[in-house]
């Protein structure tokens, strides 16, 4: 039985960070109703794109955060489908929505009114900078904004500019906290039948993600330099005869099977390199030389093979495509065709939650625009199929 079969949850957010949260939750088992405005998410016509056998252009971008949903299109200003989406709320288990903070209030639909509709219900908000009174509450955002706003930034040279991270971590993380707010949040509602509000701000996610270099700066009064770790070594990024390695040494019996690995086992037995500091302090005389000319016949996978055998943690570095075709990848279910419409298939990143061994993601498929709208009315609501969109039966 998938972990989350027979909850039925409300998903009216956009883009990535409440998307990803219920596409995980559809992985799961749970039924997912994406309530879009008439013209759809704003998600649909945004690139990378592909082109149909039709021709028409479906946006990838839409097809990875939506996959195994059902869509129902629901005009917030207009009275009719407000109700039916009062409706839907008094039958839900869950409800996600990232408005901006007061959007969702002035259509209707506050924390107040959610609750009155169905005191059981579990409701997450995501928005840049949470719903309780701050100086930043009203401001728009998006990932960048909140990653740059909480010091998550890549800037090795202080004279460059600040570059993001790459991934979106400012909608994925905060995602992924929801999702952990909403399963707390139902645990106590199992215990109580009293449902809950779970308020996440991608700012307050994003200074959780940055704890390590923001406590090292309250401590230290410095910033944390991502490229050389202060406590341990060898640690870092390392160039072979194909690209590049990364090396990360911490315990005493790591350093001792990095010695061997590279042909130095007298390196462990040596003075004043038992400690962490103490190589960090002694690296660029003692280690580099040594390690350098090991890498320097080394490709990334040989240098990974033969680091491993002595149980030191190191990778290759690998380009995005790369690490998503690779075996590892593959033996962990980590891509996943998802159809489309008119018949266009995208292969993207797969589940990471494993219950039981299984991901419940197989041969996913994103709705077409408003494609559940009778079945959401009779199914969940118990309703007539709708005549030009209006009458309820």
């Amino acid at each position: 039985m998938p972990p989350l079969e027979g909850l039925l949850v409300i998903d009216l957010s956009r883009y990535i960070a409440g998307p990803y949260c219920t596409m995980l939750m559809a992985d799961a088992g749970a039924t997912v109703i994406k309530v879009e405005p008439p013209q759809g998410d704003d998600t649909r016509s945004l690139e990378p794109a592909v082109v149909s056998d039709r021709g028409a252009e479906v946006s990838t971008y839409f097809l990875r955060m939506n996959r195994g949903k059902r869509s129902i299109v629901l005009d917030l200003k207009d009275g009719d489908d407000r109700d039916l989406l009062e409706r839907l709320i008094e039958r839900a288990d869950i409800l996600v929505e990232n408005y901006a903070a007061g959007v969702f209030e002035r259509l209707g639909f506050g924390a107040q009114r959610v609750f009155e509709l169905n005191p059981g219900i579990v409701y997450a908000s995501i928005s840049g900078f949470g719903h309780s009174a701050s100086p930043m509450r009203d401001r728009a955002a998006y990932n960048i904004v909140a990653e740059y706003e909480a010091g998550v930034f890549f800037q090795r040279d202080p004279a460059a500019a600040p570059a993001p991270l790459g991934p979106p971590v400012g909608d994925m993380f905060p995602a992924l906290h929801a999702l952990s707010g909403l399963l707390m949040a139902l645990h106590r509602k199992q215990r109580t039948g009293v449902g809950g509000r779970v308020d996440i701000a991608m700012y307050d996610s994003m200074l959780s993600l940055n704890e390590l270099r923001s406590s090292y700066a309250m401590i230290y009064g410095e910033e944390w330099d991502p490229s050389a770790h202060p406590f341990y070594s060898p640690y870092g990024v390392f160039p072979v005869k194909d690209g590049h390695v990364c090396i990360d040494v911490t315990t005493s019996g790591q350093w001792e099977g990095f010695c061997s690995a590279i042909g130095r086992p007298d390196l462990f037995r040596m003075p004043g390199m038992e400690t962490g500091p103490q190589r960090v302090e002694r690296f660029e005389e003692i280690i580099k030389p040594p390690l350098d000319a090991w890498l320097s016949g080394q490709t990334r996978d040989s240098a990974v093979a033969g680091l491993t055998r002595h149980r030191v943690p190191c990778a290759a570095i690998r380009a995005s495509g790369e690490a998503l075709t690779s075996e590892q990848a593959t033996a962990r279910e980590m891509r996943v065709p998802v159809r489309g419409e008119d018949g266009v298939v995208v292969t993207t990143v797969g589940n990471p939650i494993k219950v039981d061994g299984a991901n419940g993601q197989a041969a996913a498929a994103a709705p077409e625009l408003d494609a559940h709208r009778d079945w959401v009315l009779k199914s969940v609501l118990g309703l007539g199929v709708v005549a030009a969109g209006k009458e309820h039966g």
